[in-house]
C-alpha cells in the first residue's frame, strides 16, 4: 500500500559506469567545443597552457562533485547539494545558472551548427531551422523512450566521436592526410599574459559539464563508484583526442583562419587534412557530437527538475513520469523547446556563437563556485556525515578551483565589444534567475525566510530513504525488475 501511495519514481540501478563516462564525454565534446578548440589554437601553445589550466579547474570541480554526489545520490544533483549547504534559494539559483542557462545559451548554438553543416557543407536541401527542429525533436523522443535507449545511444556515440576526433589528430600530426601541412605543430608565438587570460573562458568551456552524470544517480548501478570514476575517466578521455586534434589543426591552417569567429573551424580543419572525405567525415561526426550533447542535456536537466519538483522548487508537473518508460517527459519537452525557440527566432547564429558559449560559461562558473562553497559548509556543519568519497587536501582544491574560475570569468574574452555582450547576456539571465528563484520559492514555501535556511542532511537522507523504501516495495511486486540489463 505504501508503494501505491507514493508517486512513481525513476528506474533504479539500471545503468552502469559506461553510461556515466559517456554522459560526461557526450555533454562536453560538442560541435561547439570542436569549433572553439580549433579557434583557440590560433594562439598556438598559449592555448595549450590555457587548456591545461581549464582541465585543472575541472578536476578540482570533479573532486567536489564526487564528494557531494556520493553523499547525496539524488536526481536533483546540484540543487540538492546546494540546498543542503546554503538553502533552497541558492539551490534554485544554482540549478538555473548551471543547467537551464546552458540550455538557453550554448545549446542554442550547438543545435544550429549541425544544421548549418548539413545545408552549407554537405549541400543537403532544407532550411537550417527545420533541421534544428528535426534534430532536437529526435533526441527528445529518444529520451522519452527512457533511460536504457538514452544509455545505449550515448555509449555508441561516445565511442564513434572519441575515435574519430582522435583519428583526425593522429592523421594530421603524422601528415597522413591528402592535404599538405603548412608548417610545424604549434607555431612560434610571443607570450602575453592578456592572451592567456582571455583564452581561459574557451579553455574552461572545453571541459565544463562533467556534472551532468550526477542527475543519473538514482538510476546508476553503484553511484558511489560510478559517479567519481565517470567524471575522472571522462575528463581524461576528452582531453587526449581534443588536444591531438587541436595540435593537428595548427599544422594545416594559419592562425588567422583558425581564429576567424565567423567560420566553422573544425570543418575547415577536416577539409585541409582530408579534403572532401574529411568534410563528410567531420560533418557526420559533428551531427553525432551534437546528438550526444543534446542527449546528455535532455537526460540530465529534466531529472534535475524532476528532483526539484519534490522539494517544491519547481512546478509539480516536472515530477510527472511517463508510465510506460518512467521518463520525466514534461522536463524533456520543455528543455527541447528552448533551443528550438532560440533558433526559430534567430537568437542563435554563427556570429553570436562565442557570446552564447561564454555567457554559458559564466553561468556554469557561478554554479560551480556555489557548489564549492556548499561543500565547505557541509564539512563544517556536517562533519560526521557518511562520505563514500572525500575530496582530498580540503580545502585546497576548492580554493584553487574557485580562484581559477574567478580569473576565467573576469578575463572572459580579449575583445572588449564581445566581452561586453557576454556580460550583458549573463547579467540579464542572472537577474531573471534571482527573481524567479526568490519569488517561486517564496510562493511555493509560503515563506520568504525559509528558503534561506539550509536543509540538514538528516532531512535530505530521509527523503532518499523514502525512495529506497518505495523501490523495495515495487521490487517485491515485480521481482523481474532487478534482472534488467544494465548498459
Amino acid at each position: 500500500m505504501e508503494a501505491q501511495a507514493q508517486p512513481q519514481r525513476l528506474e533504479r540501478r539500471v545503468v552502469g559506469l559506461p553510461t556515466a563516462i559517456s554522459t560526461v564525454f557526450g555533454l562536453i565534446v560538442a560541435t561547439t567545443v570542436l569549433v572553439s578548440v580549433g579557434q583557440g589554437f590560433a594562439a598556438s601553445w598559449i592555448f595549450l597552457v590555457a587548456l591545461a589550466i581549464g582541465l585543472l579547474v575541472m578536476y578540482m570541480q570533479a573532486l567536489t562533485f564526487s564528494e557531494l554526489a556520493t553523499m547525496i545520490p539524488k536526481a536533483g544533483s546540484m540543487n540538492e547539494y546546494v540546498r543542503a549547504g546554503l538553502g533552497a534559494f541558492a539551490g534554485s539559483l544554482t540549478a538555473l545558472m548551471g543547467y537551464v542557462a546552458i540550455v538557453v545559451f550554448p545549446t542554442a548554438a550547438e543545435s544550429l551548427f549541425p544544421a548549418l553543416i548539413i545545408t552549407n557543407y554537405l549541400n543537403i536541401a532544407g532550411d537550417p531551422k527545420l533541421w534544428v527542429v528535426i534534430i532536437v525533436s529526435g533526441v527528445a523522443i529518444l529520451n522519452i523512450f527512457g533511460i536504457r535507449p538514452f544509455a545505449a545511444v550515448e555509449i555508441a556515440l561516445t565511442v564513434i566521436v572519441a575515435l574519430s576526433v582522435l583519428a583526425f589528430g593522429v592523421i594530421g600530426l603524422l601528415s597522413l592526410g591528402s592535404g599538405d601541412p603548412i608548417g610545424p605543430v604549434l607555431p612560434s608565438i610571443h607570450f602575453q599574459m592578456a592572451t592567456l587570460s582571455g583564452l581561459l573562458g574557451l579553455a574552461v568551456f572545453t571541459f565544463v559539464g562533467l556534472e551532468y552524470a550526477c542527475p543519473l544517480a538514482e538510476e546508476l548501478d553503484d553511484p558511489s563508484r560510478d559517479l567519481p570514476k565517470g567524471m575522472f575517466l571522462g575528463l581524461a578521455l576528452i582531453a587526449v583526442p581534443l588536444v591531438l586534434y587541436g595540435l593537428a589543426a595548427t599544422r594545416y591552417l594559419p592562425a588567422a583562419k583558425l581564429g576567424d569567429p565567423t567560420q566553422l573551424t573544425h570543418m575547415n580543419v577536416a577539409i585541409a587534412i582530408l579534403g572532401n572525405f574529411g568534410k563528410w567525415w567531420m560533418g557526420i561526426i559533428s551531427i553525432a557530437a551534437t546528438v550526444s550533447t543534446l542527449n546528455a542535456l535532455l537526460a540530465g536537466v529534466p531529472r534535475l527538475l524532476y528532483g526539484m519538483s519534490f522539494t517544491q522548487q519547481a512546478p509539480r508537473q516536472f515530477g510527472y513520469l511517463l508510465p510506460a518508460t518512467r521518463a520525466p517527459v514534461v522536463g524533456i519537452v520543455a528543455m527541447a523547446l528552448i533551443p528550438i525557440g532560440m533558433n526559430v527566432f534567430d537568437a542563435a547564429s554563427s556570429s553570436t556563437f562565442i557570446e552564447l558559449v561564454l555567457a554559458g560559461v559564466l553561468g556554469w562558473a557561478t554554479a560551480y563556485i556555489l557548489i564549492h562553497i556548499s561543500l565547505a559548509i557541509l564539512r563544517v556543519k556536517e562533519p560526521n556525515a557518511v562520505r563514500p568519497f572525500r575530496s582530498p587536501l580540503f580545502p585546497l582544491p576548492q580554493l584553487l578551483g574557485t580562484g581559477l574560475l574567478i580569473w576565467a570569468a573576469v578575463k572572459i574574452f580579449p575583445v572588449p565589444d564581445v566581452r561586453d555582450h557576454i556580460y550583458r547576456d549573463y547579467f540579464i539571465f542572472l537577474g531573471i534567475s534571482i527573481v524567479v528563484a526568490f519569488v517561486y520559492n517564496a510562493i511555493a514555501m509560503k515563506s520568504v525566510g525559509v528558503q534561506f535556511r539550509r536543509i540538514p542532511l538528516a532531512e535530505v537522507n530521509a527523503e532518499v530513504e523514502v525512495i529506497e523504501r518505495v523501490d523495495r516495495s515495487l521490487l517485491d511486486e515485480d521481482p523481474r525488475a532487478d534482472t534488467l540489463a544494465k548498459p
